[in-house]
C-alpha cells in the first residue's frame, strides 16, 4: 500500500497523452491497487504482470523522481519511496514463501548473489548455496510448510512467522520433524532486492550458526518412536513447538461423551467400554462408526486430579451434534468441543496415574515459567490423550497431556516473542 502522502504526490495532476486518440486524460485513481498493477509515466501507459512488476516499479518510481513527479529529493519523499518498495517486497515473499518448497526455485532477480543465509545447522553466502540448501530439503525430506505471518518490521528488515513439517522419506518409521520459528529478511529498500536470510527457532536458546543445541534438538526429532495410527484425529496446527512442549491452535470437533466412576485417577478406562459400545452400533440406527484417535480423558486438577469423563472423537463427516446417531446407552452424551488455543507435551509409555500427573505438573510449571499460564489463577482441568491401540509397545505408544491456554494471542506482537 503507498503512504497517504505518495497517494498525495502521485494523485496530482499531470497530464498523459493517449497514443490511440490525440486526447489527453487523468491517469486512473486505482492503478497501482489491483494485482496486476498499471504504473503511469508521463509518456505512456502500461499494465505490469504480477512476476515482473517489482523492476518496473521502481525503475519508474525513480524516473518520476528524478524528473520532477515527487517535488524534489527531500529525505520525507525518499523515505516514501522506501516505505513502499519495502512493502512490495513484503507482498513478493508472502506469495513466494508460499510456493517455495513445492517448486525448488526462487525468482532470482529478487535475491542479493551474495545473499547471506544462516539458521542454526546450515550456514551460506551465494544464491548458488540458497538454492541448493532449498532443493536438498526437498530431496529428502516430504516438506508442508504454513506461513503464519509476514510483515515489514524496520527500515530494511522484514520478519515472517512460519512453521515446517519435514518427514524424511528414507526412514521406515517416518518420523515427524516438526521446526517453528521465524526469518528475518534483510532488504535493500531501494531496490528491494533480498541481501540476507536469518532463521530463529523456538526451541533454541542459541540460534547462531553452529548450534550444538540445534543438532541436538534434530537428533532427538529423528529418533523418537512413537507411532500415531493413521485414522481421523482433530485437525490442530502447530504454531509454536519448544523443545519441551507445543502451542496448537485446534479446530472444532465432535466427541461421544460418558462419565467415568468416582474416584477414577487420571490413567483410568472406565467408560471405555460403553463408549466402545456406541460406536459399534449401539446408537438408535444401529450404525457401526468409526474408530478415531485419540481417546480423551477429561481431567479435574481441583478434584484431586479425579477423571471426570472419557471422550471419544467422531468423524469429521458428521457436521454438527444433530447428524450424529443417537446414543442407545444414555450415559453417553454428544457434544461440539470448541477448539481454541492448547499447550500438549507428549510422553511414551503405558500411562499410570502419577506419570500423568507427573507429565501435567512438568507442562503447567512451563507455562508459568513462560508467562503463558497467570500464576494467581486457580489450576484449570487438563486433558490426557491416548493414541495407540492397547497391542502397541509401550515405547511406540503416544501419550499426550494437554492444557488449553485461555487469552492467548496470535500471531504475537513484535517484540512479545
Amino acid at each position: 500500500m503507498l503512504t497517504t502522502r505518495m497517494q498525495s504526490v502521485l494523485k496530482r495532476p499531470f497530464e498523459l497523452r493517449s497514443r490511440c486518440r490525440g486526447t489527453l486524460q487523468q491517469p486512473p485513481v486505482n492503478c497501482l491497487r489491483t494485482k496486476a498493477r498499471s504504473f503511469r509515466h508521463p509518456h505512456y501507459f502500461r499494465v505490469i504482470s504480477h512476476a515482473a512488476r517489482h523492476d518496473a516499479i521502481v525503475g519508474d518510481l525513480a524516473a518520476n523522481a528524478s524528473s520532477g513527479v515527487f517535488m524534489g529529493s527531500s529525505s520525507m519523499e525518499e523515505t516514501q519511496r522506501r516505505a513502499f518498495v519495502m512493502q512490495d517486497t513484503c507482498s513478493f515473499l508472502a506469495s513466494d514463501l508460499k510456493l517455495l518448497f513445492e517448486k525448488g526455485e526462487i525468482t532470482e532477480s529478487r535475491y542479493a548473489s551474495n545473499i547471506a543465509f544462516e539458521d542454526p545447522i546450515s550456514k551460506y553466502d551465494s544464491r548458488d548455496g540458497y538454492v541448493f540448501n532449498i532443493r536438498l530439503l526437498r530431496t529428502l525430506f516430504d516438506i508442508a510448510f504454513d506461513l503464519h505471518s509476514i510483515a515489514v518490521t524496520g527500515p530494511d528488515c522484514i520478519t515472517a512467522r512460519w512453521t515446517m513439517h519435514m518427514r524424511p522419506g528414507l526412514l521406515p518409521w517416518r518420523p515427524n520433524l516438526t521446526i517453528t520459528g521465524r526469518t528475518v529478511y534483510r532488504v535493500d529498500p531501494r531496490s528491494g532486492v533480498i541481501l540476507s536470510h536469518t532463521d530463529y527457532w523456538d526451541a533454541l536458546k542459541r540460534n547462531t550458526f553452529l548450534s550444538l543445541e540445534g543438532v541436538v534438538h534434530v537428533l532427538r526429532m529423528v529418533t523418537q518412536l512413537q507411532l500415531t495410527p493413521a485414522v481421523e484425529t482433530p485437525k490442530y496446527t502447530v504454531l509454536r513447538k519448544f523443545k519441551e512442549y507445543e502451542i496448537r491452535r485446534y479446530e472444532p470437533y465432535l466427541v461421544a461423551e460418558v462419565p467415568m466412576t468416582h474416584g477414577s485417577g487420571p490413567a483410568s478406562g472406565s467408560g471405555f467400554s460403553e463408549l466402545a459400545g456406541y460406536l459399534f452400533g449401539g446408537n438408535a440406527v444401529g450404525l457401526e462408526l468409526q474408530m478415531t484417535t485419540p481417546v480423551l480423558t477429561r481431567v479435574e486438577a481441583a478434584q484431586r486430579n479425579e477423571s471426570v469423563a472419557m471422550q471419544f472423537v467422531m468423524e469429521r463427516r458428521y457436521p454438527d451434534v444433530s447428524s450424529l446417531p443417537a446414543p442407545s446407552n444414555p450415559r453417553i452424551a454428544t457434544r461440539r468441543q470448541e477448539g481454541g488455543f492448547a499447550a500438549a507435551l507428549t510422553f511414551p509409555g503405558w500411562p499410570l496415574d502419577f506419570e500423568v500427573v507427573r507429565a501435567e505438573r512438568q507442562l503447567r510449571d512451563l507455562l508459568l515459567r513462560d508467562g503463558l499460564l497467570p500464576a494467581p489463577a486457580p489450576a484449570p482441568g487438563y486433558l490426557l490423550a491416548r493414541y495407540n491401540d492397547p497391542g502397541t509397545p509401550p515405547a511406540l505408544r503416544r501419550n499426550e497431556v494437554l492444557i488449553q491456554l485461555e487469552g492467548f494471542k496470535w500471531p504475537p506482537e513484535e517484540g512479545q516473542e
